[in-house]
Parts: C-alpha cells; sequence; structure tokens
C-alpha cells in the first residue's frame, strides 16, 4: 500500500504501538517509516571483561546486563550469576544464583540485585537463608538468549526454563518446569548486591506479598525500601518461609535479615507456571496497583512483544542505514544502553519517595538514578537532542531532587545521594539538556540550585562542594588538580545557564571561575599538575602518574578544558605542538590510569580525540575516533572498552558513529568529524536532522567537504541552533584527508569571557630541521639515534638519547637558511617525568659546519618545550649542546624534537 492512505494508516499504527509503549508520540516520529531495529541489539555487548586492546584490569568490562527491561524502566529482571559484581551478570559464567528486579548498566560499583527469585526442583535442605548459593542452576550458553525486553535461559541443574519480559514497573517470568510434584520458586527478601538487610514476606493462596531492603552503593550506608506484589497464575501446591537457618515449611509469613520464602508447583499435568511482579518505592497498595495498571492478565507474549514494541520506537528516533552488520549492531545495543537509565521512580498514580525520604505526588513521570560524573560529558547532550520530551521530564526530576533534597543530583541511587566521584555534575547535567533544547522545567528554580552548590549548599546534610572555601581563596584546589578542572567545568556550564536565562550577574561571575582552570596548568611541565597550598608547584611531574588524580593522571586531565582549549594550545606552544602531542597520546587507544596515553574506558577522556578539531587538524580526530569505534567497541560480551557507566561510554558511539561530538560540556556546540553510516535520520519533534555521508563507511573516515542546510562550509562544529529544526548535513566522505576544517577560522569556539587569555602561540611556519640528515653523539641504543629528534613526531618513544661524555645534536639544514627561531621538545612531552628535562643547553650555527656561532644559551631550565628567538641569521648546520642533560642529576640526555623555523 503506497500514498496518503497507506501514510496515514502506518503513522496511527506506529502512534498506537508508542503510546501503548508509555513512549511519548510525535509528529516527526509518526512521518517516518518504522524500521525493524530491535534486531540489531546484542544485549550481551559488555557483559564480560573488555577485548579493547590494552584493557584496563579490574573493572574494565561494560558492566552491562542482558536481562529484561523497557526504556527508563523501574524493572531490571536479569540473571545474576557467580563471579559478575558489580553488574550482576557474567558471560562467561555458566550458573546462575538468582534473577533479580534491578540492576545498573554499567556502574562501577555493585549495585541493586534486589528481590532475587530462583526457580528450582527437589526438596529443600540447607536454608537458603545461609546457603542461597548452594542452590545455584548451572546452565548450557547454547541455551541463553536475549532480545530488548527478554531474556531466556534454561537451568540444567533443574530442567526448568526461564523466560523474563518487563513493563515500567513489573517483571514477568514464564517457567517451564519438568514434570514434577516438586517444583518450587525461591524468594529472597535479604540477598543483594551489597549484602543481606532485612526484609518481609507474606503468602496467600497465588499472591506473595512484601518488602525487601536495598542500598549500599559504593560503600555507602544508606538504604532503601521496594515493595513487591508476586501473583502466579495458578495457586501453589504448598509454600513455607526461611529465616535464618531454619526452614519452616507451611509457614505464610516471615520478616528479619536473612529471609525469605517458597512456593510449590506440581507440574505433572501443566509444566508452565507464569508470575508477574510489580514493584514500588512507595507502598505495597502502589506496586499492586502498578502490576494492574500494566499487566493485568497472564500474557507473556503480549508483554513481550509491547516490550519488544516499546524499544524499537524509541530506536527508531535515530535511524542508520546502509552500514555494515557489525556497525548496525554496536550502534543500537549503544543506543539501546543510552535508554535504560536514569529510571522511572514514580508509580502509576504519580506518587513517588523523594530525596527528603517523604512520599509526593507529580503529574509527569519521576526519574531517578544519575551517574553524574560519567553522563554530563556526552549522554545528557544526546538525550536532549533525541528524548526531548523524556529529557524534559528528566530536568524536572533533578529539580525536584534539589528542591527536596538541597541540591541537584551528583550521584544519585533511587531517593539516596551517594556523593561518588568528584566535582559538581548536577549543574552541566542540567545546562547540557537545555543547550540542547530541553524546556518545560523550571530553570529559575534550577539556577538557584547550582548558584546553592557554590554557596555553602547542602544535599541530605551534606556537601557537594566539599573543597568550594579553597576553591574559592586559592582560585584552585591544591588536594587534586582533577578536582579543580571539574569545578571549573561546572562554574562554566552554571555561567552559560545563567547567560541563557538572562542573569548576567551570575554569568560573570561563574566564567570568571571557570577561567580558573589556568591555576592548575603548569606552564613549565606543560601539564594540569598538582599545586600546593600557597601556590607552589609539585616537581618533577610524572604525566603516567594518577597519585593525586581522580580515575586519570596529568596526561590525560591536561586536555580536560573543552570550553577554552584555545588557551591550552596557546599555552602549549601552538597548535602544532598541541597535535603532536594528541599524536602521542593516542599511541594507545585504552591506556589506563597509569599510562600518558588516552583512555576511552573512562570518562574524562571521552573528548579529547576532538581537540583536534581546535587546533585546525581534523583530520586527526576522524583517524582518531574511527581507530576507537573500530578497535575499542567490538560486538562481543567484551565489546565496550570501559564500564557503560548508566549509557556514558554507549553515548559516546553513538555521537561518534553520527559524526558529531558534543565537545564543551554546558554549551550548544558540536564538534564534527564525519559519519559512518551513508544515511542517518534524528527524527525530532521539531523535525528531523538528516546526515548523508556520500562514500561513508569503514575505511572513509575523513571529511572532504560538507553542507549545513544546503549551504558549503569548512567549519568543523556546529551549533545546537544549527539542526534544532528540520536540517540536513550533508557530508562527502574519503578515503584521504582533505582541506576541510584546517583554517584557523575552521574552529570550534573558545570561551574566554572571565579573564585575560593567554597570548597566541607564534605561528612559526615550516619546520627547516624536520627529515633533515642528522648526527649526534652515541645513542642510549639504536632505537634513540639522533634522526628521532627530527622525524616530526613526538610517538612511539621518538626521541634522541645519550649518555655520552659531550652530548650534542646537529642537523644539516641542506642548504644556507635564515633562520629565527628554534623549539626543543624534552623528555616531559614524551611522557616522561619531566626531571629528565634539559637542565641547560646551548643552540649554536655555522655556515660551513666547522665556525660554530652560540645563539642561545639555557641554564637552570626544567621545562618541557623550550622556545629561542633569535635575531634572524643565515646558517645550514644548527647544533643543540647538551650540557646539564636533566634536571634532576640523570645522567641521559633525551630530546624528543629539535625544530629550526625560518
Amino acid at each position: 500500500m503506497s500514498g496518503p492512505l497507506a501514510r496515514r494508516l502506518r503513522a496511527a499504527v506506529l502512534a498506537a504501538a508508542v503510546v501503548g509503549a508509555g513512549l511519548a508520540a510525535t509528529t516527526a516520529t509518526a512521518e517516518a517509516a518504522t524500521l525493524a531495529l530491535t534486531q540489531y541489539v546484542n544485549p550481551f555487548i559488555g557483559t564480560d571483561n573488555s577485548n579493547s586492546p590494552n584493557p584496563v584490569p579490574g573493572g574494565a568490562g561494560g558492566s552491562t546486563y542482558p536481562g529484561a527491561a523497557v526504556p527508563f524502566g523501574m524493572v531490571q529482571f536479569s540473571p545474576d550469576t557467580p563471579t559478575a559484581s558489580p553488574s550482576g551478570y557474567r558471560y562467561s559464567d555458566t550458573s546462575v544464583e538468582e534473577f533479580s528486579l534491578t540492576h545498573f548498566n554499567g556502574a562501577g560499583c555493585p549495585n541493586n540485585e534486589d528481590l532475587g527469585l530462583l526457580p528450582i526442583t527437589g526438596a529443600i535442605g540447607t536454608s537458603p537463608g545461609t546457603g542461597w548459593t548452594g542452590y545455584a542452576g548451572r546452565y548450557t550458553k547454547a541455551n541463553e538468549s536475549a532480545a530488548p525486553g527478554y531474556y531466556k535461559n534454561k537451568l540444567d541443574t533443574y530442567n526448568t526454563t526461564v523466560e523474563l519480559s518487563a513493563t515500567k514497573r513489573s517483571g514477568f517470568m514464564k517457567l517451564t518446569y519438568p514434570n514434577t510434584t516438586s517444583a518450587r520458586l525461591l524468594v529472597n527478601t535479604s540477598r543483594s548486591a551489597t549484602g543481606s538487610r532485612s526484609g518481609s514476606i507474606s503468602i496467600s493462596g497465588s499472591q506473595v506479598t512484601g518488602s525487601v531492603t536495598g542500598g549500599g552503593f559504593c560503600g555507602s550506608s544508606k538504604t532503601y525500601q521496594i515493595f513487591y506484589v508476586i501473583q502466579f497464575d495458578r495457586a501453589p501446591s504448598g509454600f513455607g518461609t526461611w529465616l535464618g537457618g531454619t526452614v519452616s515449611a507451611g509457614s505464610a509469613s516471615t520478616s528479619g535479615t536473612n529471609s525469605g520464602g517458597y512456593v510449590t508447583f506440581d507440574t505433572s499435568s501443566n509444566t508452565t507456571v507464569q508470575a508477574k511482579v510489580g514493584i514500588s518505592f512507595v507502598s505495597l497498595a502502589n506496586a499492586q496497583a502498578n502490576l494492574a495498571a500494566e499487566n493485568p492478565g497472564f500474557d507473556f507474549a503480549g508483554i513481550r512483544s509491547a516490550a519488544d514494541t516499546s524499544w524499537n520506537s524509541v530506536l527508531n528516533r535515530v535511524q542508520v542505514t546502509g552500514g555494515a552488520a557489525a556497525d548496525l549492531q554496536k550502534f543500537y545495543t549503544a543506543l539501546y544502553h543510552v535508554f535504560q537509565n536514569p529510571n522511572i521512580a514514580s508509580d502509576t498514580n504519580g506518587q513517588y519517595r523523594g530525596f527528603d525520604q517523604a512520599v509526593h505526588t507529580a503529574s509527569h513521570p519521576v526519574y531517578q538514578n544519575y551517574s553524574g560524573w560519567d553522563i554530563y560529558r556526552s549522554w545528557a547532550a544526546l538525550i536532549g537532542l533525541v528524548a526531548p520530551n523524556e529529557a524534559s521530564d528528566i530536568a524536572k526530576s533533578m529539580v525536584l531532587d534539589g528542591q527536596q533534597g538541597g541540591l541537584l543530583p551528583k550521584w544519585s541511587h533511587n531517593s539516596n545521594e551517594h556523593f561518588v566521584m568528584t566535582g559538581d555534575p548536577g549543574p552541566i547535567v542540567v545546562g547540557s539538556m537545555y543547550a540542547f533544547g530541553v524546556r518545560g522545567f523550571d530553570t529559575a528554580a534550577a539556577l538557584t540550585l547550582m548558584d546553592k552548590s557554590s554557596n555553602g549548599g547542602t544535599t541530605q546534610g551534606q556537601s557537594i562542594r566539599g573543597r568550594e572555601s579553597g576553591y574559592l581563596s586559592r582560585h584552585y584546589i591544591y588536594e587534586d588538580p582533577s578536582d579543580s578542572l571539574e569545578y571549573s567545568a561546572s562554574d562554566f556550564a552554571i555561567a552559560q545557564f545563567a547567560k541563557s536565562v538572562g542573569d548576567t550577574t551570575k554569568y560573570n561571575t561563574y566564567m570568571q571561575r571557570a577561567q580558573w582552570w589556568q591555576n592548575v596548568f603548569g606552564t613549565d611541565s606543560g601539564y594540569i599538575q598538582p599545586r600546593g597550598s600557597t601556590g607552589t608547584w609539585a616537581w618533577p611531574v610524572v604525566p603516567s602518574s594518577n597519585s593525586g588524580y581522580t580515575e586519570g593522571n596529568p596526561s590525560q586531565y591536561t586536555w580536560m578544558v573543552p570550553y577554552n582549549y584555545q588557551g591550552l594550545i596557546n599555552l602549549m606552544g601552538g597548535p602544532k605542538t598541541a597535535v603532536q602531542r594528541l599524536d602521542h597520546h593516542f599511541t594507545q587507544l585504552n591506556g589506563g590510569l597509569t599510562q600518558p596515553y588516552f583512555y576511552i574506558g573512562n570518562e574524562p577522556e571521552h573528548g579529547v580525540p576532538w581537540a583536534y578539531n581546535y587546533a585546525a587538524y581534523p583530520q586527526g580526530t576522524s583517524s582518531a575516533v574511527r581507530r576507537v569505534m573500530t578497535e575499542s567497541f567490538t560486538t562481543g560480551p567484551g565489546g565496550l572498552p570501559g564500564n557503560d557507566d548508566l549509557g556514558a561510554t554507549s553515548a559516546w558511539y553513538v555521537f561518534a558513529a553520527l559524526g558529531m561530538y558534543p565537545a564543551t560540556p554546558g554549551a550548544d556546540v558540536l564538534a564534527l568529524h564525519g559519519p559512518l553510516f551513508p544515511s542517518a535520520s534524528i527524527i525530532r519533534p521539531s523535525g528531523t536532522i538528516q546526515i548523508t555521508g556520500t562514500s561513508a563507511g569503514q575505511g572513509a573516515q575523513y571529511v572532504q567537504s560538507l553542507s549545513v542546510n544546503g549551504t558549503a562550509t569548512t567549519k568543523s562544529w556546529i551549533r545546537y541552533g544549527d539542526i534544532a529544526g528540520a536540517s540536513t548535513l550533508n557530508y562527502s566522505m574519503g578515503s584521504s584527508p582533505s582541506a576541510w576544517g584546517t583554517n584557523a577560522s575552521d574552529v570550534p569556539p573558545s570561551y574566554n569571557d572571565g579573564f585575560t587569555p593567554p597570548p597566541a602561540a607564534p605561528n612559526l611556519g615550516t619546520n627547516l630541521a624536520q627529515g633533515k640528515a642528522a648526527t649526534g653523539s652515541t645513542p642510549c641504543n639504536s632505537a634513540e639515534g639522533a634522526g628521532n629528534a627530527f622525524d616530526g613526531s613526538l610517538a612511539n618513544n621518538s626521541k634522541f638519547c645519550t649518555l655520552a661524555a659531550t652530548k650534542f645534536l646537529q642537523v644539516d639544514l641542506g642548504s644556507a637558511q635564515n633562520v629565527s627561531a628554534f623549539v626543543v621538545k624534552h623528555a616531559g612531552l614524551g611522557g616522561e617525568t619531566t626531571g629528565w628535562n634539559t637542565g641547560a643547553f646551548t643552540i649554536q650555527t655555522s655556515a660551513d659546519g666547522s665556525t660554530w656561532t652560540t645563539v642561545a644559551s639555557v641554564t637552570g631550565s626544567r621545562a618541557s618545550r623550550t622556545y629561542h628567538p633569535i635575531t634572524t641569521r643565515s646558517a645550514r648546520y644548527v647544533k643543540l649542546n647538551l650540557t646539564t642533560p636533566a634536571n634532576d642529576g640523570n645522567g641521559a640526555a633525551r630530546i624528543y624534537e629539535f625544530e629550526v623555523y625560518r
């Protein structure tokens, strides 16, 4: 069928499906043909240790779960296996300890796994209260499968098949037992991922009710209560409870720590038992009402189909076509993970438990669970871009959390703030969503809460900015330079938000504070580095050392100034040096905490590939992004390079595949690098964003040309406003770099309000010494000869090293040249300790290689990069004499680059 009638029918069917799944239908979505996209989702991606090159040990896997959920659902019904901490499930395990109702997608601390259910057969011996894991069921991997909203497995130990599905606030379990009179379902009301706590159970006919207590996230003492109701499709033939080590057959209720119960079924004539579970954080009555509203019958196939429809509807908000099967699987699995958190916390009657632990009622869905430090960097902008209606309710929910608890949430779990990680990410999350078009929340209240955080405010009795007083007095945080950057990043987001809502005073205040990033940039070291309480700089700086940094090191955190790359690059010495340093940084893609390299497995580095754009070298961005997408993300259980962190890592991949990235958290800037797919449509209420990539695909990662809304542009960035309505981005892609984006005027914006920016680095032009004939004193080894200092690269440990008594480095420019400046790049820029930066040296020039004139003399130096302008003179030969090889007394001289300029 085709034509207007067919389109109207398709629109009506899609709108009904979307509304039936609980998602907001939009005109734009209704006008687009619906694609079958859940087929590309593989819920097992990220469920085991990462197979990314150079995986980070201990938590390197994605920590995802394969169980049943719907977008933003309260319930995540998934198996828990023995060695799976922190996610609950590890693909390589071959036994299941339980199927529990709550999980996080990719958090780094053990969490959730509340209300464990386990089907067994046979007699109950040891009390499950003291011997729960002894009842675990082994399974065969070939019998396990998963899809959005559905999970299936067979427990060989009990010859029982388990199928799971879910609605927003309920789980559905279909059990196929063998023919037996002792088919049982164990209900654990005490055990969770973080230990055992008090719970209760009451069995009455075909219904089981009670409560469980969870919590303890990342070592916290805070807890929460979940009320539950389980309804079976038939009455059990028997039941009992346990408490501690005592099992009480026929007992209908119990409560306490290490408590639980069981029901028994006779499956001799009917092997199928269905159980549906409703939960609430408010009351048992609400759990019952949630179940009645969302899952009134026992139609497992219908619930499974509705869950698939729900997922397919939300995935269709971004339609990509034309890619390889593996690329489609990686993309749609990433998008699937993006929509798993935060989670609906309000019940069908609108009630929810707030951050004051009181019960409130809202007319909109209330969301909870925010991994702020992780999600502010790209997830917040993505959810604003592709799910603006839900993002509006998320912003409303965060403001409610602040009004009821004290401040915008930092890292929260249900109705508790756990203060995990560093900085003040709440303002950045809200500010980024606003920058990407999210409205419909109380912006005045949001700004008041942002401002309160830096003026002594607390939430649930504790400050989020615990180091604010020192930050305000010193203009940096001496205890942790990475924390100082986090405060400055939050201040930048507050400033931009204040400006957008018309508060000029707060804009000026917070932009000034945002520029305090420069106070932890060491001009000698060339890195973000520790600084003492009295202003002294720690020395030496070891770029690979994570001591004194939050999950990172100087090499990695130095790039965490995305709103002022212009200032950072000028302090580094200019775009050429920045590109060389970035090339060195991308020697490895997942280097971990103690290597001076890129670390895609952790969020502070997620935006670094786009720093190349700011240095007018977009080919570096395109190359780095595509390498990461290809090498660090795969389609297997080890397919994520680090914890997914409630969708943060997956959001990176989604943006990367679309050819854009929100490089400046809190602002509306999208840095561009070109799409992976020939066609992508972002279907939004305000109009579809159509992205086309002529010749796009594997092997064609470089932008050749770009037009935005029909107008050609060489700029490597756009603003959200450029694509807020119906819009087009038309790329031509190729296998080789082009001149696109390489002019100084093409770079994305930096924000210099609030301070006097560093002076522009001089444009030195062409390095006359690069690739020219070189000689030097005897090298430390054959791989560290003189030529390495003239290859234009800092990467791959490319340096000249010598231990000779007389240490020198010489280059023949090939003919007499006018020279007027020299740059020497020392050990620190190569990722080595700055203690090995050269302490004293001279630079000489010669016309004939015999008679030398000293044109620069340096003593007492410890800088990682030194710049030496001179009066212009003619020379064919240039020599670097190294008289004090290192500033810490080390005997070897190490020079990464010796550059000569006209």
